[in-house]
């Protein structure tokens, strides 16, 4: 059976639908009312928000469009999520895609570019409609090889507002609820591009009353990492760039109200060059091999940094770098839980590049771009 496709322009995205206007913003960036695509599909729904016109499209507005949909379309979940970009200020979102089902798991993809850059709007609705055209992907629940609970012999205590009180003690089978895949896709010609896919998990039965434990990781057949390409070896309208840093942070007090702190996170330590390490975390396990470079996976509590040392100017720096850390963050029950939305953790990936001209000066560019994962309770 053929899906059914219902497409309109989506104009304040919050106050009714006119035709497409475009203004500029404080920015002196001129965005546009984006079109828009809604996919029925088997248990799911899917939207995308992309340019008509080649001009990008605002983040805010596109944000308060996805917290509607994602309500609307899995009314009866317990749990609502959404994933949004943080960009820098001479980067621009030029499409947007979500799959969420009925139970309010999604899947994201956020595509961004230069600003200044034309954006080719068919170039962007194809690798939408491409995108779309799967069935949102998840992992299944996973119960945790070790016990999590009250330890015998101890009790745990809440308190809700009204000042009733809940006791727990003994172990509960507490499992990992696999909330989706988030993925980003920034170009930045001529300098390079960065592409992260992560996917999110909560611990859920867990008996504990004060905490809610989620996890930002890959799965075991690899998926969920950050690349980072350099010009030089993408070629065509790129330059002679190659990559001379790479940094990637996990961010779990970006809600200073939800008091987030970090819990594992793998790896950790240094890692050295033509190193291949098993890691396990939470529900996966993974081989990770590093090549041609180390790296440094240090905790500053909220955040997990993964800072890497790249030989100037080597093989490493002229190809590819992939990387699939993992970690685990904490956050206030109580809070997490009051039906508001709440920013549970911000991934970013940073990189420079630099390119050597003929004359011998080096010039340098640094990009980077960010993933926001939101969650409201109730």
């Amino acid at each position: 059976m053929r899906q059914k496709v219902v497409w309109f322009i989506l104009g304040v995205l919050v106050g009714g639908l006119f035709v497409v206007s475009t203004y500029l913003s404080n920015g002196n960036i001129q965005y546009v009312a984006p079109a828009v695509q809604k996919i029925p599909g088997n248990n799911y729904t899917t939207l995308l928000l992309y340019s008509p016109n080649g001009l990008p499209l605002n983040v805010k507005n596109v944000q308060k469009a996805v917290q509607q949909f994602v309500v609307k379309n899995a009314p009866k979940a317990k749990w609502h999520a959404y994933a949004v970009p943080e960009l820098p200020s001479d980067a621009v979102l030029s499409g947007y895609g979500i799959k969420v089902t009925k139970d309010g798991r999604v899947n994201v993809l956020i595509l961004a570019t230069r600003k200044g850059a034309f954006i080719q709007p068919t170039e962007v609705q194809n690798e939408l409609m491409e995108w779309s055209k799967t069935a949102p992907k998840f992992m299944p629940d996973v119960i945790p090889w070790e016990k999590i609970g009250v330890p015998e012999g101890w009790k745990a205590k809440s308190v809700d507002s009204n000042g009733n009180v809940r006791a727990y003690t003994g172990e509960s089978s507490p499992y990992w609820h696999n909330f989706g895949r988030q993925e980003l896709r920034y170009d930045d010609p001529p300098y390079g591009k960065l592409y992260a896919q992560f996917y999110i998990w909560g611990l859920w039965n867990d008996g504990n009353p004060t905490e809610e434990r989620f996890l930002c990781t890959t799965d075991e057949n690899g998926h969920g990492t950050y690349r980072v390409t350099p010009g030089v070896e993408i070629g065509g309208n790129y330059g002679n760039y190659f990559t001379n840093d790479i940094k990637i942070t996990h961010d779990w007090g970006v809600d200073p109200t939800l008091n987030g702190r970090l819990g594992i996170m793998k790896p950790v330590g240094i890692i050295n060059k033509h190193e291949t390490l098993t890691i396990t975390i939470g529900p996966v396990l993974y081989p990770l091999a590093i090549g041609g470079y180390k790296v440094y996976g240090d905790a500053i509590d909220p955040q997990e940094v993964w800072d890497f040392d790249i030989p100037y100017n080597e093989d490493a720096s002229h190809h590819t770098i992939g990387f699939m850390p993992s970690s685990e963050g904490v956050v206030k029950e109580s809070v997490l839980h009051d039906g508001s939305w709440h920013s549970v953790i911000n991934v970013k990936l940073w990189a420079k590049f630099r390119h050597k001209t003929i004359i011998g000066i080096i010039d340098s560019h640094e990009i980077w771009a960010a993933v926001t994962w939101i969650v409201k309770v109730g």
